[in-house]
């Protein structure tokens, strides 16, 4: 993964998360440090410092935001699949109601 693909996410203690920057963008809050103009330290370092979250708690934090990158995709997918179906379901109906 590029550098420029990666946030990093600093705890209360210091400790350092580098998640890819997808998953950060979960956030609104880190969605909006990260792509604010004026140029901004969390801007121009991909940095984010949270200085009252525990590096326990930022670590469930980031496997939520790769856990629900992963359910956004799966969800996209069984909609895709969901109107394919339909249309499946559609040409049958279309068939039948001629017979």
């Amino acid at each position: 993964m590029k550098k420029e693909d990666t946030v990093k996410l600093i705890s209360a203690e210091g400790f350092e998360f580098v998640i890819d920057k997808n998953a950060a963008m979960v956030s609104q809050t880190i969605r909006n440090m990260l792509t604010s103009p004026g140029g901004f330290a969390e801007t121009e370092h991909r940095e984010v410092t949270f200085p009252e979250i525990s590096t326990t708690i930022l670590e469930k934090i980031c496997q939520y935001f790769y856990w629900s990158l992963q359910y956004a995709r799966l969800l996209e997918a069984r909609v895709v699949n969901l109107h394919e179906d339909q249309s499946v379901v559609r040409s049958h109906y279309q068939s039948i109601s001629h017979i």
